[in-house]
């Protein structure tokens, strides 16, 4: 999958030592992966032996189907409704119809922080993300050995509050996590400049 596994896994272990890390199984063996920085979502035949070994390893047993579990470093596991995953993220259909549009990730980085992305659309339509989640994402990564398409996205239906990155084997959405308030010059500042596009 086009997922780092050295970085996925320092993502869960940070979750997991601030009791933020959620797992969902589906009825169908798919595993949605939940935090409140980005959502993973893998279909059951790309789940690698070391996203599941990695997970097993930090949390031990992984939930049933239709189960979703908070798990927290010290705290065990707690059972929760499966309401509390957004389990949308394994509809893969991203289509303009259901509202989405498509973004792009910046050559351009804030103090080393933070990746500008900008709306493919709307030159005004500007955010900023945390390098540290989209650190996770390397399209070269592809299986296409095991049959994984390439990557799509950004994309978002949302005016870019969140981001999705997509392929038949899975989902990665990562939530933007910075006040607007505290960017308002900036971004004004940075709707003045062309930006140029950034592979992953």
């Amino acid at each position: 999958m086009f997922i780092k596994q050295s970085v996925f896994e320092k993502q869960i272990k940070k979750s997991y030592k601030y009791h933020a890390l959620r797992i969902y199984k589906s009825i169908d063996d798919d595993l949605v992966i939940d935090t409140p920085s980005w959502t993973l979502a893998i279909y059951k035949d790309f789940i690698s032996k070391e996203v599941k070994g990695a997970l097993v390893k930090l949390v031990g047993d992984l939930p049933e189907r239709t189960e979703s579990i908070l798990y927290g470093e010290g705290a065990g596991q707690q059972y929760e409704m499966d309401t509390m995953v957004d389990i949308s993220i394994l509809n893969n259909d991203y289509t303009e119809d259901r509202g989405y549009s498509q973004y792009f990730v910046s050559s351009l980085t804030i103090e080393k922080i933070y990746r500008v992305i900008q709306s493919e659309g709307n030159d005004n339509t500007i955010r900023l993300y945390n390098q540290e989640y989209l650190n996770m994402i390397a399209r070269n990564l592809v299986d296409t050995k095991a049959g994984e398409t390439g990557v799509e996205g950004p994309i978002s239906n949302d005016e870019g509050s969140s981001l999705r990155w997509y392929t038949n084997a899975g989902t990665l959405e990562i939530k933007r996590d910075i006040s607007e308030n505290y960017t308002n010059e900036l971004l004004e500042l940075l709707k003045t400049i062309k930006l140029e596009r950034y592979e992953e």
